[in-house]
């Protein structure tokens, strides 16, 4: 097996870390903190579990029995030795894990990659060339199979943050009750449309349609990422067909397929969605849910309520205030709701967010490693 030395760590370490300044690049939320979440530190032993796995970011998770749960990870530490350290590892742009059981104290989980000709770690979803995917949302059909939407990503060395979305794609799963290297993998590339704005940040099922949160990846404002809806039946998404995509245009136009919108594009729902955020139903408040984190560095974590996915969609309250954001160089992002896992109390929604540092050299050391780009959980109380 192949073995890193640190700076080679550091090296393939320093283009995905670029890749998250773009996460976190929202407005800081100045609103009052209501309802107030509390840390989840039991729970995060979860990650623990296999040695090789030392950290990743991104974390979304897709519901796939009653006690089972796939969770989907960007930029990944796996291990090349058995020093399992973050100096002796490769960084592969993606990893899935199995969570069995929805208490994350009590849950076990196995994490999952592939191996390269040499034996090396690889990305689950395998690169094109000189591209990767980011797996975003996805979403187990009823009558059909597992479906998850990537990000294409391709390196831009020398401009801007050195990475730039390129499009995005549908990974199809037909047996996702089998463990995940078994799985049979189909990925499709999804059309471009005329507005750069790529699905799905989040996915919720509607009757036959399900319904995707698409952003502007790159921001119309400077830290401001605007949501629009796109919708898609589920038996041609079944069978990767996207074509019949229709767009949310507002109350007075309804759902229209992109040929019919105007050149404004579709109607904006969420005026500051995030780069990186979730929305689901929640029955305890009969309401859809959208979390996100909110600032650049020192960030909070807010919500958002809405009695339809449409809107009209409340402003943000701020319900959690990592400590992380006051350390120095903080690096804070990636908020996101796993409604399926389960809290202590029947009110708690599990909330996980990202952590890192500005300064590369922090992720290596004695503290880095223990704290430092971990999913971290946070309960917050939204029910009674």
């Amino acid at each position: 097996m192949n073995q890193l030395q640190p700076y080679q760590v550091m090296i393939r370490f320093t283009l995905p870390f670029m890749a998250l300044l773009i996460v976190a690049c929202s407005a800081r939320a100045p609103w009052v903190s209501r309802p107030t979440g509390r840390a989840y530190v039991e729970a995060e032993a979860l990650f623990r579990h296999e040695p090789r796995w030392l950290g990743a970011d991104a974390a979304l998770t897709i519901p796939l029995t009653d006690d089972r749960v796939l969770w989907l990870f960007d930029d990944t530490f796996v291990a090349v030795s058995d020093a399992y350290t973050r100096k002796v590892s490769k960084m592969v742009r993606n990893t899935v894990a199995i969570q069995i059981g929805v208490d994350p104290r009590t849950a076990s989980m196995t994490f999952h990659w592939r191996q390269d000709a040499n034996g090396s770690p690889a990305s689950f979803f395998p690169e094109r060339g000189s591209q990767w995917y980011w797996p975003r949302h996805g979403i187990l059909l009823d009558e059909g199979p597992l479906v998850i939407f990537l990000f294409l990503m391709g390196a831009t060395p020398g401009q801007g943050l050195g990475f730039a979305h390129e499009g995005y794609a549908l990974a199809l799963i037909d047996n996702p009750h089998m463990s995940p290297e078994m799985w049979n993998l189909q990925i499709i590339d999804g059309k471009p449309n005329a507005y750069g704005i790529i699905p799905a940040t989040a996915v919720v099922q509607d009757g036959e349609y399900i319904v995707a949160l698409a952003i502007h990846q790159e921001s119309t404002r400077m830290g401001e990422h605007p949501g629009m809806l796109v919708r898609y039946p589920s038996k041609q998404l079944a069978q990767g067909n996207m074509d019949s995509a229709e767009w949310w245009a507002g109350e007075r136009r309804g759902w229209l397929p992109e040929s019919e919108l105007s050149a404004g594009g579709p109607a904006y729902v969420l005026d500051d969605a995030g780069a990186e955020c979730s929305l689901h139903w929640d029955e305890r408040t009969e309401s859809f849910i959208h979390v996100a984190s909110y600032g650049f560095g020192d960030t909070t974590i807010g919500l958002r309520t809405a009695p339809a996915i449409t809107g009209p969609w409340s402003s943000p309250i701020t319900v959690y205030d990592p400590p992380e954001s006051d350390r120095p160089q903080p690096f804070v992002y990636a908020a996101k709701a796993h409604p399926k896992l389960a809290g202590p109390n029947a009110a708690d929604l599990v909330v996980t967010y990202a952590t890192n540092s500005f300064e590369f050299s922090d992720l290596f050391t004695m503290e880095g490693e223990r704290s430092l780009y971990w999913p971290r959980l946070v309960l917050v109380p939204v029910g009674k």
